[in-house]
């Protein structure tokens, strides 16, 4: 069956990333029984965003050429990609996106969506730098909770491609990133290691906030 997709994660992947989202309204989703049995013992909640992660990323691999693909879970719960591609999942609340891509010519992606508000000021300096703080803090109260969030939601799509491309820790803080229109920069720690500054790119609909980085290779 298919399905309308919601239509933003496709705006912010480069030339040869498949991406695939959708807005939960209900509708039905089957996962394969290889898929299913990694659920089985969970609340119906996370069965659902499961089933909606594993229907938008056989919809991206499907737009590189692979169908009917059961992509399974590693031992760290991560998703099993097919041999020679990489990808990555999100969902939040009534949203689900995937991104795939060819690993001959991307070294990793990162997806990640949030609700705007779950950010509060008292969190900031855990998860933000200096210059990060300082930036926020340009914004009154109201305007400062969703950039928060962009920020936030930034950080957790590099450190998803972070984490399948390389085994080094990487602490939160380490990363600095600069929100510019439409779009962020990744520096420092992760940059070092990419060979260089890496950019992203962010969509926001109402209080929802999608972000997503594809390192290419070099």
């Amino acid at each position: 069956m298919k399905f309308k997709e919601a239509g933003l994660v496709s705006g912010l992947v480069p030339p040869g990333v498949a991406a695939a989202d959708l807005d939960d309204d209900g509708q039905p989703v089957a996962l394969h029984p290889l898929e299913a049995g990694h659920v089985a013992g969970a609340v119906e909640t996370r069965r659902r965003d499961f089933a909606l992660g594993r229907y938008c990323a056989r919809a991206a691999l499907a737009g590189l050429g692979l169908d009917g693909v059961v992509i399974g879970r590693d031992g760290r719960g991560r998703p099993l990609w097919p041999a020679g591609f990489v990808g990555s999942i999100t969902h939040t609340r009534t949203y689900a996106a995937a991104v795939a891509a060819p690993q001959d010519r991307f070294l990793s992606v990162g997806v990640d969506a949030e609700r705007s508000g779950g950010i509060t000021d008292a969190m900031l300096p855990m998860l933000f730098d200096d210059a990060e703080r300082r930036w926020l803090q340009a914004f009154d109260g109201a305007d400062r909770t969703p950039w928060a969030t962009v920020l936030f939601s930034a950080k957790e799509a590099t450190f998803k491609a972070w984490n399948m491309a390389t085994n080094k820790p990487l602490a939160f803080r380490d990363l600095h990133i600069d929100i510019e229109p439409d779009q962020f920069i990744v520096r420092q720690e992760a940059a070092g290691d990419w060979g260089g500054p890496v950019t992203g790119r962010f969509a926001l609909r109402g209080d929802l906030v999608v972000t997503c980085l594809c390192v290419p290779k070099r």
